[in-house]
């Protein structure tokens, strides 16, 4: 079962167990995210499920934030996940980005990079690391900051040469 109704018919999902969390709870689940003390944060973001952990990846806390990014529950595809949202906390971008076994990911690398919530020196780090055609479609993407864009237009025609 993968949400039970208590007695007075309120829906009680685990936050700890990596269930699917229904559609219709997503919503006041965020709102009880939300509402919780700092400490109970911190520890949900270590302990949580998938579903709280992405709520709290949100979260303007930076001390919420590196809980997430250091959570032993992380995966690839939380990873993944995080660094392609630009709705993700800058300090999570910044703990994935500084991850020695996340960054080597080349997936990784390319969505941190062309995220625009990511810190312009750790994207900046990155540009090495990608091909021509991916700076390519980075100096032509107008969502990230322009010293990024810029640069990854120099490396192009540098290469080019």
């Amino acid at each position: 079962m993968i949400a039970e109704q208590d007695d007075r018919g309120k829906v009680k999902v685990s936050l700890t167990e990596d269930r699917e969390v229904p559609e219709e709870v997503r919503g006041s689940l965020q709102t009880y995210v939300s509402g919780l003390p700092m400490p109970k944060k911190v520890e949900l973001a270590t302990r949580g499920n998938r579903d709280v952990r992405k709520i709290l990846s949100r979260d303007a806390n930076h001390l919420v934030a590196r809980a997430v990014a250091n959570s032993p529950r992380l995966s690839e595809l939380d990873v993944l996940e995080y660094s392609g949202s630009s709705l993700t906390n800058e300090d999570v971008l910044r703990a994935i980005g500084e991850s020695r076994e996340w960054s080597k990911n080349r997936r990784v690398k390319m969505l941190l990079v062309s995220n625009p919530r990511t810190p312009v020196s750790l994207a900046m780090r990155f540009l090495g690391h990608l091909s021509v055609q991916e700076l390519s479609l980075l100096a032509a993407n107008r969502n990230i900051p322009a010293a990024v864009s810029r640069e990854a237009k120099r490396r192009v025609v540098v290469s080019r040469k």
